[in-house]
Formats: structure tokens, sequence, C-alpha cells
């Protein structure tokens, strides 16, 4: 599940609550932002 993201907007940091799930679980959710595991 996805819960927010967090992002930069010009200097400042962001938090954008999402609430949403991931097709294919945790595994695949890392692997597409470039995490191993």
């Amino acid at each position: 599940m996805i819960f927010g993201e967090l992002y930069r907007h010009g200097s400042d940091w962001k938090f954008k609550a999402v609430g949403q799930g991931f097709a294919g679980g945790l595994g695949a959710l890392a692997a597409q932002h470039g995490v191993n595991i």
C-alpha cells in the first residue's frame, strides 16, 4: 500500500497522502523505486 508521496516543491518539502494499493506487492514497489531486495 502506498500511504503518501514526499516531494520537493521549489525549496520546500511536501507530503501528499495517497492511500492506494500497489499490484505486485512490496517487492515490486521497491523495485520500481530503485531499491534492491
